[in-house]
């Protein structure tokens, strides 16, 4: 039950008594779809992302530099290497070669630890020095400890751990992530359609000439682009004169489509009786008069159409600053 209407009885209804209203009339959207990655921005996701592999996918090396066993550090001396002559691995390139105890090969960021190597060290704290048989690399003691500079496999995200949870928004860092796992499609839930058309014989829309008294209208471009900003599915149904036939024909194509009717205009205590029957008609629209300055007169309920079909109505007063206001105030319940 939406509760009795404030607006007919006078009184004003505080604004965190209409959101619980509205909030407890709504149920969310469960209708779902499979889309490509690229155009999932802004979606929420169905169904949680399982990452299909390991993040590392392998044991890396963090750093420029020499890898090495860790074991042959010393403690209180110098360690001193032979660096595989002619070596240097790369990302995407692992190292077939064995690298035994007392060596060390060189190393890129990102490439595989070669097998048996668990520590590299940073080429600036590396002595390296030539001789006919190659490379010696030399570090001080205690510049480096056994492990260090090594990504594990696994170790920012494990193979089938859940890389996004089912409800989240996705953003752009987020399709990153899912290529990096090679995630191509995901499960999402379909847009929210909101029908938005804007009331009034005084209106005219862009490109029509502008008779005296009349005015252009302006609510529907700016309600439009805050519900394309949330990522909203918006059918522009255009203008509608106060004439109630062009309002039912209106209704009807909104409700054929859409989950939710946004209108401005038509909800004040002077706006045209037959607005508030034919709504009422239609449903179970409550006609309120908000305690918030702007945006006072607003009506919400929902709209049945013949098909069976439901559409929740926010109708909005038609003053433009009103309008937005109310409009962001209740887009956000």
């Amino acid at each position: 039950m939406l509760g009795p209407s404030p607006l007919m009885a006078g009184d004003e209804l505080p604004v965190a008594e209409a959101r619980v209203r509205i909030h407890a009339a709504l149920q969310p959207i469960t209708d779902q779809e499979t889309l490509a990655l690229r155009q999932s921005l802004g979606r929420v996701l169905a169904a949680d992302v399982i990452s299909p592999i390991a993040v590392p996918a392998h044991d890396n090396s963090a750093m420029d530099g020499y890898a090495l066993h860790g074991a042959d550090l010393l403690a209180d001396a110098p360690t001193v290497l032979r660096a595989l002559p002619g070596v240097t691995v790369f990302a995407g390139t692992p190292l077939a070669q064995p690298v035994g105890r007392g060596q060390c090969v060189r190393i890129m960021t990102g490439a595989v630890m070669p097998e048996g190597l668990d520590t590299v060290v940073p080429i600036e704290l590396c002595q390296v020095a030539a001789d006919a048989a190659g490379d010696t690399v030399t570090l001080k003691p205690g510049v480096l400890k056994p492990g260090e500079n090594r990504r594990k496999r696994g170790e920012d995200l494990a193979l089938g751990q859940p890389a996004l949870r089912a409800g989240h928004v996705l953003r752009p860092a987020d399709l990153g992530l899912l290529a990096s796992l090679g995630v191509a499609e995901l499960q999402v839930f379909r847009r929210l359609k909101v029908a938005l058309f804007s009331t009034g014989n005084e209106l005219r829309t862009l490109g029509q000439p502008l008779e005296e008294g009349c005015i252009y209208d302006s609510n529907r471009f700016s309600l439009m682009g805050a519900l394309e900003r949330l990522g909203l599915e918006v059918l522009d149904l255009g203008l509608v004169a106060d004439d109630p036939v062009a309002l039912n024909a209106t209704l009807d194509a909104a409700l054929a489509q859409a989950d939710v009717v946004l209108t401005s205009g038509g909800v004040s205590m002077g706006d045209a009786d037959y607005t508030r029957d034919l709504l009422a008609a239609r449903g179970e629209v409550g006609f309120w008069k908000v305690a918030m300055r702007p945006g006072r007169p607003f009506a919400f309920g929902p709209l049945h159409a013949a098909a069976g079909r439901t559409a929740w109505l926010f109708a909005l007063p038609g003053n433009p600053v009103a309008a937005l206001k109310a409009g962001s105030r209740w887009a956000h319940v």
